[in-house]
């Protein structure tokens, strides 16, 4: 019977080594937590702009403010 292997690292499984967590350990490394949030904000922000006018705008039309049309709302289907 062949032997398996990690295909990821090519290393056979014989030849792995495993040790038991320490019972402190909660399954987060401190690393996880030192990117920065900004380019997060930055995509939050861009897309909800757009969403937020196409809402604002539909909302207004179907209050039937004057001066608002559904023909106000892009139509993407080009």
């Amino acid at each position: 019977m062949p032997s398996q292997t990690n295909l990821a690292m090519g290393i056979p499984s014989s030849k792995v080594k495993y040790s038991k967590l320490s019972s402190t350990d909660d399954g987060y490394i401190d690393l996880q937590g030192d990117r920065p949030g900004v380019p997060v904000l930055i995509i939050g922000i861009l897309v909800f702009l757009p969403g937020f006018y196409h809402l604002h705008t539909a909302y207004y039309v179907s209050k039937g403010y004057w001066g608002y049309s559904y023909d106000d709302i892009p139509d993407f289907n080009d």
